[in-house]
């Protein structure tokens, strides 16, 4: 079978569509009867779907959150223009709410969304011509800068920030000034992207704290253990259930299925 067939094949089918009772459907959307996969690929399966549920329901939450957030803040400016006759917000409508104690603190940022277009081919090209040309004596920093800012990033784009970074150097010459000006053809905004930031501080004698909202950078809530020594006695404690249920007859599967449930009913708490 060709490429073209595979791929119209592939197209045809109705990933949608229920599994028939006894059979599993595999990445290219045949089906496998049960007696026919492996133990690890059992487990795995399981193991992606439980981390998704939770994951797409943390997602839902954090969507949730936002939404909510951003309304009472809102109503929270209208209040105060109906009682008071006058706005709250800062440097380009952004606002910033405190607690009375001043150890709370909630912002709604806003900014513009910036998208870069055709122009930077020929910024890329005069400035890529001037460094060719300067090569003995433009400083290796610039050239630097200058790579960093035609670097797409992971989700293949340009960054606005380092492309208008290079239009801030002043250069007599009249490719890096028509460079320039391409630069500001060639970025425009689409629009306007709203940020919540959450921060707090023990006592207002202290710096503002950010509050994580990335996966990566949320900490255990206090009291609770952190990082490795959390991950060790979560498998300590899981070791001592699963062996205690082994001991008493409990098949293996009964136990991953309980520790499974275990954990959604925590995830939900």
């Amino acid at each position: 079978m060709n490429a073209k067939t595979e791929a119209r094949r592939e197209a045809a089918i109705d990933w949608a569509a229920a599994t028939p009772a006894g059979y599993w459907r595999n990445h290219k959307g045949d089906l496998v009867h049960e007696a026919n996969l492996k133990d690890l690929d059992r487990d795995m399966d399981e193991t992606v779907r439980r981390i998704h549920e939770y994951g797409q329901a943390l997602s839902a939450q954090m969507y949730r959150f936002r939404e909510h957030t951003m309304l009472d803040i809102v109503e929270f400016a209208e209040r105060v223009v109906e009682r008071y006759g006058s706005k709250i917000g800062g440097r380009r409508g952004n606002i910033a709410l405190a607690t009375f104690d001043g150890r709370l603190r909630v912002i709604l940022a806003q900014a513009d969304r910036i998208s870069v277009g055709p122009e930077i081919l020929a910024v890329q090209a005069l400035i890529t011509d001037c460094l060719d040309e300067w090569t003995q004596r433009a400083p290796k920093n610039l050239r630097a800068l200058v790579e960093q800012a035609f670097a797409p990033g992971p989700d293949g784009a340009l960054s606005a920030s380092r492309l208008l970074a290079l239009k801030r150097i002043v250069i007599d010459d009249d490719r890096w000034r028509s460079a320039c000006e391409a630069i500001g053809d060639a970025l425009r905004p689409v629009g306007r992207a709203e940020y919540i930031r959450l921060y707090r501080r023990d006592n207002p004698r202290q710096p503002w704290e950010p509050v994580p909202l990335a996966l990566a950078a949320v900490r255990a809530p206090a009291g609770e253990p952190e990082g490795e020594e959390a991950v060790e006695g979560l498998k300590r404690s899981v070791a001592r259930a699963a062996a205690e249920a082994r001991r008493l007859g409990v098949a293996q599967k009964d136990v991953r299925a309980a520790v499974a449930e275990a954990m959604r009913v925590k995830g939900a708490a």
